[in-house]
């Protein structure tokens, strides 16, 4: 039958097109495993952590400390799925907190327990201070505070049978208490603007290869680090023009720069170098541009969805090295920068605050230029050598 011919020809046509085909029947697995990521990493968690500065209160007949009391009411609550810490270093607790190693920090106050006794004897009209310290514009932090602050009011409640009387102070890291949702997501979109490059990088350096002029390159004398490095500067000056024209958009929809330019311009052109440097690897396993353009989809999709340029992400560290977390994301540059970012422009930290991020992709942009220049030499400039 004629139409048994047309389906042997259609098959063969369809495996012809493999990376299209590919392309095609996993993509909606891959968002299946996306939305999965995404749910567990919102997996209500809330790391708080608790200063105790509480004096107590000291008599002849006895002494008690009601601030000792709420801590351990605290750690033995677990149905809020909130892990308790305690520490005497406010500024470590807010080193954690920039970092994202906690979600927020409470500070019991020295009169606590003059306070409560005060109250449930009825002679305290003067209300204490409590204060929560943390980036307000994290969801993690905003359920961390209600849950804490709910606890406490009942904390109170049940220990001198009364209303409790405390001001609320809460204090914002960095500027998260001035910017909208809208500037918190800017960097790493910024991020997502060099992530393009991906797909720029790699049809230039596939150009070379489709259009039969690595022939003429390699007679007249070009070594494979002039063109490389040819094809990085010009990428480079596109990814920075991206940058402009994406901060530009968001400049005008009412973002507001508040960093130090210096460590900025840094942290992008490494990353920019980094994302040309993996496209080394797309590049090196095409044999066109259409299929650059397909094969290019795939790191695309992960590196917008797994490196938090478009969502924040939060994935079980492997090890710490010097208090910075090192986890699966940490083999994609984009996670560093998104980092890198966040701490500068939103928490307005100095450069020393970003050396670790600024030491990962150096380490990547090295190994991802040795190892894709080294493949995409056996694969497309062995024979002309």
């Amino acid at each position: 039958m004629r139409i048994c011919g047309v389906i042997r020809k259609s098959l063969k046509e369809q495996f012809r097109s493999f990376w299209l085909l590919l392309l095609t029947v996993i993509t909606a697995p891959f968002f299946v495993l996306v939305y999965d990521l995404i749910t567990r990493s919102y997996v209500p968690v809330y790391d708080i952590m608790l200063i105790n500065q509480d004096q107590g209160i000291k008599s002849a007949l006895s002494s008690s400390c009601w601030g000792d009391s709420l801590v351990k009411a605290l750690r033995n609550h677990k149905s809020n799925g909130w892990e308790i810490s305690v520490t005497t270093d406010r500024t470590e607790a807010e080193r954690k907190l920039k970092n994202r190693k906690a979600d927020m920090l409470m500070i019991i106050p020295e009169e606590f327990s003059l306070s409560l006794f005060a109250l449930k004897s009825g002679t305290n009209t003067k209300p204490f201070d409590l204060e929560f310290l943390g980036n307000i514009t994290d969801m993690n932090y905003v359920i961390s505070a209600i849950l804490t602050y709910s606890f406490v009011s009942d904390f109170i409640i049940s220990e001198t049978g009364t209303k409790p009387l405390f001001n609320f102070i809460e204090t914002p890291l960095g500027s998260s208490g001035q910017l909208t949702d809208f500037e918190i997501a800017v960097p790493g979109l910024i991020i997502f603007s060099i992530i393009m490059l991906m797909l720029t990088a790699s049809v230039a350096m596939m150009t070379e290869v489709e259009n039969k002029t690595m022939l003429r390159l390699k007679l007249s004398k070009v070594t494979t680090f002039e063109l490389m490095g040819g094809i990085t500067i010009v990428q480079i000056l596109v990814g920075f023009i991206s940058v402009f024209l994406t901060m530009g958009v968001a400049a005008a929809l009412g973002f507001r720069f508040q960093g130090s330019v210096v460590p900025v311009a840094l942290t992008i052109l490494l990353t920019t170098i980094s994302i040309i440097a993996f496209s080394l690897f797309i590049a090196a396993f095409s044999k066109t541009v259409t299929q650059v353009l397909i094969i290019g989809n795939f790191p695309l999709f992960i590196f917008m969805f797994f490196t938090g340029a478009m969502f924040p992400i939060q994935i079980k560290p492997w090890f710490t090295a010097g208090g910075y977390q090192i986890s699966i994301i940490s083999l994609m540059s984009p996670a560093h920068s998104v980092s890198a970012l966040n701490k500068l422009l939103i928490m307005q930290e100095s450069f020393h605050a970003i050396v670790p991020e600024l030491l990962c992709l150096i380490l990547l942009c090295i190994l991802y230029f040795t190892l894709g220049i080294w493949i995409y030499r056996i694969r497309h400039m062995k024979s002309y050598q």
